[in-house]
């Protein structure tokens, strides 16, 4: 918006949003929608899913088996929520068929889902069940959350899938008392090429000490800050085994995750001069506009460099209670996630 805009839009919220004269009304903009160039696979939900209206929070897997006869390489993903009043995020998780465990974990996957009526299977954070006691060994294609639309992966670059494979979609479910007994039934679009000049992965950046109970954010305190800064590529390689590494990474997008509560998020490139290289910096965030952005020009990460993320929450209001780092959407999170290429 142009700033004259913004002073029109500002004054009417000012005056309380006033509703205008409904005969000098004009059609509203078209959705924007998915700006996934071509879709050649749409996996959906292998029925439609009733959320259970027992729990605030329902974390459900559903294991799709990829047909696909050939080796191809994923290299554009969109997500096609079934039902946005419920669906507080979609992430889809490669089970590759040369994974270290072998069919067993197949066999896991189809054991988990018949243990539980209805299509798939609980879990929570990731694609394990119920227990959590199994890490299966995934990799992230990517995810849908409120205001992400559909991408093509950076040029000439893409993630493989062998015919075998296993995508998991889990699906979690903000549940609304309002939307009682309301079926989903969510799907993914992917594009796909035969080969590409080289392999990506989306890579998530965080302080795992947060996920163990360490983002203790206090009640009405209005600007409480986390921050971690560190060299990622252990951790990038842990997640994405077939990523070397060593030379460095390219940063193509990235996008920032927290939850209601969230203020301000960045994340920088630091250099072993001190200087910085800004990737993404949201001053205001929303949880409603969470955008995958995607760079005008790649960002390089290279040895002595150091990924630096910094997340602000506002819990300042009256009767605020005191939150820390979980799934749910009441509780937080400050995930920085990438999309990098090996240098």
């Amino acid at each position: 918006l142009d700033p004259q805009q913004i002073a029109i839009l500002t004054t009417w919220a000012e005056f309380g949003a006033p509703e205008g004269d409904p005969e000098l009304s004009v059609p509203g903009l078209p959705s924007i929608g998915s700006s996934l160039s071509r879709v050649d696979v749409r996996l959906s939900l292998p029925e439609p899913y009733t959320p259970n209206s027992n729990q605030s929070d329902d974390y459900r897997c559903f294991p799709l088996d990829w047909t696909g006869a050939e080796p191809s390489y994923i290299t554009g993903f969109n997500a096609v929520p079934g039902n946005t009043e419920l669906v507080h995020h979609i992430a889809a998780f490669l089970v590759s068929a040369d994974n270290l465990l072998g069919d067993s974990v197949f066999d896991q996957l189809a054991q988990w889902d018949a243990d539980e009526e209805g299509p798939g299977y609980s879990c929570f954070g990731g694609p394990s069940g119920p227990s959590g006691d199994l890490q299966l060994p995934i990799q992230q294609i990517a995810q849908w959350v409120p205001g992400n639309q559909g991408l093509d992966f950076p040029a000439g670059s893409g993630i493989e899938i062998l015919p075998g494979s296993t995508i998991v979609l889990q699906v979690h479910y903000n549940n609304n008392p309002q939307a009682a007994s309301v079926e989903d039934q969510s799907s993914i679009e992917l594009k796909l090429d035969d080969s590409v000049e080289v392999e990506g992965a989306f890579a998530p950046w965080l302080d795992m000490s947060w996920a163990l109970g360490s983002m203790e954010i206090p009640p009405l305190v209005s600007d409480w800050e986390v921050s971690v800064q560190a060299d990622p590529r252990s951790f990038f390689e842990l997640l994405n085994p077939a990523l070397q590494l060593d030379a460095g990474f390219t940063i193509h997008s990235a996008m920032l995750h927290m939850h209601r509560l969230g203020g301000a998020g960045s994340l920088s490139v630091i250099h072993p001069d001190g200087s910085k290289t800004a990737i993404v910096h949201i001053p205001q965030w929303d949880f409603d506009w969470q955008l995958n952005y995607q760079l005008s020009s790649p960002v390089s990460f290279a040895e002595g460099d150091e990924l630096s993320l910094t997340c602000s929450y506002d819990n300042g209001e009256e009767g605020a209670l005191r939150t820390n780092w979980g799934e749910g959407t009441d509780d937080e999170m400050c995930v920085g996630n990438l999309y990098i290429t090996p240098l």
